[in-house]
């Protein structure tokens, strides 16, 4: 079931627009229903983003009435429920971070509500993150559907960069989102000195993969450096790896790697100016699936027309000489 949840909650959050503006609890432990919890002056109102901070507690200890409000909460301290319940309505999503919490003093009364569905009752007790509740999760005490350990805001799928002629392609690619704004292309000469050169949209919150790419024209240096940094609604940051081009002299490489048993994944260091072919095969030598790229560059998902489970050769042949194979598992 926890499987089915995440599914539907994905559909949700695909949907899901980043609120602005962004509310955040300053206070060590405030009301929800006090000015002075929030660094806006002013309670959470429909369309924010509001934030409990790692080491901050907010309590609901009053009947906080956003039954009409969209709210988007990302707990990182603790949502105590004590004495008083939430309503929010049938868009709204909160989300528990690793090693956050939310808590109650145990009554069935303190409630937190979606739409029209109980999603906690205090009964219950406490609730740890990483956990997602909206819409599509179920009713108390299963609202909160959990994330697994592993999860974090952003979880990168791939960043590679590719030539082609004097332009370079910057392609990345995110498994989940939650709570992202932004992403900087940014761009060195040096390897140390680092400018950005485009700013690119989130998603916001997904659990589907989300593609990105931005071209970086007429790019003059001989070898140049890029990275991505990942800006999260509330100011914190990811930097990916850094990836390396040569704009002279660089040679084709190819890049394959596993996906599902109806595709996988290649990377073309450089545009190639013919058409590709590409062929599996299996481990006797027998041709299972075949299919042809025309020009491809950067990142490619090669769809396979046959469901394949288990380990086989994909080789690639562009016709000109380059020849290349690598194991893939389905």
């Amino acid at each position: 079931m926890k499987k089915f949840y995440l599914i539907l909650a994905s559909v949700f959050l695909l949907n899901f627009a980043i609120a602005a503006p962004v509310i955040t609890a300053v206070s060590l432990s405030g009301s929800w229903n006090s000015n002075a919890t929030w660094d806006l002056g002013r309670t959470p109102q429909s369309g924010d983003t509001v934030v409990i901070p790692a080491g901050k507690k907010v309590v609901i200890n009053s009947n906080v009435n956003l039954g009409s409000s969209t709210i988007y909460l990302k707990v990182l301290g603790t949502l105590e429920i004590n004495g008083g319940k939430i309503d929010l309505d049938n868009s709204s999503s909160i989300y528990i971070a690793s090693g956050a919490t939310i808590i109650s003093s145990g009554s069935n009364s303190e409630q937190i509500k979606i739409g029209s569905t109980i999603k906690y009752k205090g009964s219950q007790g406490i609730v740890a993150g990483p956990a997602l509740s909206n819409a599509s999760t179920a009713t108390a005490p299963s609202g909160f559907a959990a994330l697994g350990s592993g999860a974090l805001p952003v979880k990168f799928l791939g960043f590679n960069v590719a030539r082609q002629n004097n332009n370079v392609i910057v392609d990345w690619s995110t498994a989940q989102e939650i709570n992202s704004k932004y992403f900087e292309v940014q761009r060195s000469e040096n390897g140390n000195t680092w400018t950005t050169i485009a700013t690119v949209d989130a998603a916001g919150n997904s659990f589907s993969i989300q593609k990105y790419s931005y071209t970086d024209r007429s790019v003059s240096a001989d070898v140049v450096y890029y990275r991505i940094r990942q800006a999260d609604i509330d100011a914190r940051y990811d930097i990916t790896a850094v990836r390396t081009v040569k704009m002279q002299g660089g040679s084709l490489e190819v890049k394959i790697s596993s996906g599902t048993a109806n595709n996988f994944y290649m990377h073309f260091s450089e545009q190639v100016k013919s058409v590709v072919t590409v062929k599996i095969l299996s481990k006797n030598g027998q041709v299972v699936d075949e299919t042809k790229l025309s020009k491809p560059i950067g990142q490619q998902t090669v769809a396979v027309k046959n469901n394949l489970k288990g380990i086989y050769i994909v080789t690639v042949n562009d016709n000109n000489g380059f020849q290349t194979s690598s194991q893939v598992l389905f």
